[in-house]
Parts: structure tokens; C-alpha cells; sequence
């Protein structure tokens, strides 16, 4: 059988002008394989970044309430156990959670994050005061005289301590003069996709006062909580009053 010169010319010119079908048709498929794999990873690799993001910003903040609440129990062994006290130290410990750095007048910003986490502090954070408990208060207490307020009150008293106990003391003694408190604070989730995720997560996994406190407190916030909390304690300095 006779071809003519077209058909035996066009498989000549096509691989003179570098055409080869079957490796197109193999660059084609790569380059589908490659996208769906992009598609597949992508969204992983996104989480995962937002997931570390938000990781180390519950971080930071879990070592910002540890250094608030430890100035907070110093302040109230201080101060007779003074609950206001105690707060007004908390919140200022907690503006280190605003950003201040972008501000031209530094007082005004310090003053506005103080503002802001003093509000913060009332929809979503509680401070308890562990020790002394109301029943140490009651059996411990006394009534004294206090010179600047120029009137009797109620403490239990810290002075002369080694002249106030002996070996018979109970342990319940020296632990009334210990000031315990517990701060639990709900940390607002904003990074996307993992806020929600996150704040699940330690719902289902810890079963805590303070994450409880926190889940009623959600339907207070336009973003997901996440349960902050610390335990500070220190000797009283001062007689603790209620």
C-alpha cells in the first residue's frame, strides 16, 4: 500500500518542531496530580499555622495571669486581705495582655488597657480567696485597735507570731495566716478556624472550676473562651479582715 507525502511527512515535521503528544499528556496529568495536592494540603497547613499561632498566645497570656495573680496575693498580704485591692493589681497585672507598644502616649494607652481588662474582669473572671476561709475567720479572729482608723476591728492577727503559738498550736493556725487565692480568667479565642476547635477541645478534656466558669460565660463573648487560671499563696503581712 502507497502513503502519500503528507502522511509521511507530518510525523517528520511534528518531531522536528519538538512535539511529542504522549509527554504532554503526562505534564498535564502532573500538574492535575499537583493541584489536588495543593487543594488537600493547604487547608493543613493553614490550621496548623493559626493552630501554633493561637498555642502561643494562650501561652503568653497562662504566664501573664501567673505574674498578675503572684503581685495580687503580695498586694493583698499587704493589705488585710483587701479584696478591691487585690483586683485593681490583677487588672493592671493583665494589661500586659493589650498591646501599648504602637501608642505616642504610653500613660493614656496604660490607663485605656487597664480600663479594658477592669471590665474584663467583670463579665469573665472571678477571684477567690481560698485562705483564710470564713471558718478560720470566725474561730481565729479578734478584736483589735486600729491606730490609723482610729477604731476597733476585726483581724486575724500576724504580729508577734512566734509569741502567739506553741507546740500544741494546730496546723489550721499557721494556715489562717497564709493567704491562698485562685484567679480564673476567660481568655477570648480570635484566630480563626482553631478558636472554636480549641475551646471544645479543653471542654471535653478538662472538667476544671475555672473552665466551667468559662463555658457559662460564652454566651457573653463574640469569640470562643479559653480557661486561664492560677493558685498563688503568701505569708500575710498585715491582719487579715473581712
Amino acid at each position: 500500500m502507497l502513503s502519500s507525502k503528507s502522511d509521511i511527512a507530518l510525523p517528520a515535521a511534528s518531531s522536528a518542531a519538538g512535539f511529542s503528544f504522549p509527554e504532554h499528556t503526562e505534564q498535564k496529568r502532573s500538574l492535575g496530580q499537583a493541584s489536588i495536592e495543593l487543594i488537600v494540603v493547604w487547608p493543613i497547613l493553614v490550621t496548623f499555622v493559626f493552630l501554633v499561632v493561637q498555642a502561643l498566645i494562650i501561652w503568653w497570656s497562662q504566664q501573664t495571669l501567673t505574674v498578675a495573680n503572684q503581685y495580687t496575693v503580695r498586694a493583698g498580704a499587704i493589705n488585710h486581705g483587701d479584696y478591691q485591692t487585690m483586683v485593681t493589681t490583677l487588672v493592671s497585672g493583665m494589661a500586659g495582655l493589650e498591646p501599648q507598644l504602637d501608642q505616642d502616649n504610653l500613660a493614656y494607652a496604660t490607663t485605656l488597657a487597664i480600663a479594658k481588662q477592669r471590665f474584663h474582669f467583670t463579665r469573665f473572671a472571678q477571684l477567690d480567696i481560698l485562705s483564710p476561709t470564713p471558718q478560720d475567720f470566725r474561730e481565729y479572729s479578734e478584736e483589735r485597735w486600729d491606730y490609723d482608723l482610729e477604731r476597733d476591728v476585726t483581724e486575724i492577727a500576724v504580729d508577734h507570731y512566734h509569741a502567739r503559738y506553741d507546740e500544741n498550736t494546730p496546723a489550721e493556725w499557721h494556715e489562717a495566716r497564709v493567704l491562698k487565692i485562685r484567679t480564673d480568667w476567660c481568655l477570648p479565642l480570635k484566630i480563626p478556624f482553631v478558636a472554636e476547635m480549641l475551646s471544645s477541645a479543653q471542654g471535653f478534656l478538662d472538667n476544671s472550676t475555672a473552665v466551667r466558669y468559662c463555658k457559662l460565660r460564652e454566651g457573653m463573648s463574640d469569640y470562643p473562651l479559653w480557661a486561664l487560671t492560677d493558685t498563688a499563696q503568701h505569708s500575710l503581712q498585715s491582719g487579715f479582715r473581712r
